[in-house]
C-alpha cells in the first residue's frame, strides 16, 4: 500500500465547505480587485510561490506582489474550477484548477489555466492560505469581447 494512502484522512465536510467558500472569496476579490478583501484570505504567516521566483514570505509582501500582478490588467475574472482536499499527518493540503481571463492595458485579451497546490492554516476567524503554489500549464490569447461590470459592486 502507498505510504500517502496510509496517511490520508478525509477533510470533515464543514471544513471542506469552508475551504471552498475560502476560494470563493479569493476569486471574487480578484474579480472585484479588492486588495483587503483578498489579503484577509491568507494567514498572516503565508506563502505565495507565484512561479518564475515570484515569492512571498508575510502579509505584506503577498499584497505588494498581488498589486504589482493585477495592474498589468485592468479587468480581471478568476474562477477557481475543479479540486480537492486531503488531510495528511493534521495538514489540510488542497489542489485546485483555475481559469483566469484578462483584459491587458493594450485592449487585448490573454487566459491563463493554472494549477494551485495549498495548505490551510485555521485561525479564530476561520480558515485562511497558509501555502499556495502556482503552476501556468496555459497561457493564450482570448477574444476579449465585451465586458459588463457587475453594478452596485
Amino acid at each position: 500500500m502507498d505510504v500517502r494512502q496510509e496517511l490520508f484522512i478525509a477533510v470533515p465536510v464543514e471544513d471542506e465547505l469552508a475551504i471552498r467558500n475560502l476560494l470563493a472569496r479569493y476569486g471574487d476579490a480578484v474579480c472585484r480587485r479588492d486588495p483587503a478583501a483578498w489579503i484577509a484570505n491568507w494567514a498572516p504567516d503565508c506563502v505565495w510561490d507565484l512561479g518564475g521566483g515570484r515569492v512571498t514570505h508575510g502579509h505584506e509582501e503577498t499584497l505588494d506582489l498581488w498589486r504589482s500582478s493585477i495592474v498589468k490588467y485592468p479587468w480581471v475574472a478568476q474562477l477557481p474550477a475543479s479540486g480537492s482536499l486531503e488531510l495528511v499527518d493534521g495538514i489540510v493540503h488542497g489542489t485546485w484548477y483555475v481559469l483566469e481571463m484578462n483584459h491587458t492595458a493594450d485592449g487585448s485579451g490573454v487566459m491563463h489555466l493554472g494549477h494551485y497546490l495549498d495548505t490551510y492554516a485555521r485561525s479564530a476567524d476561520g480558515w485562511r492560505f497558509a501555502t499556495r503554489r502556482f503552476h501556468l500549464i496555459y497561457r493564450g490569447a482570448m477574444d476579449p469581447g465585451t465586458v459588463r461590470p457587475l453594478e452596485g459592486i
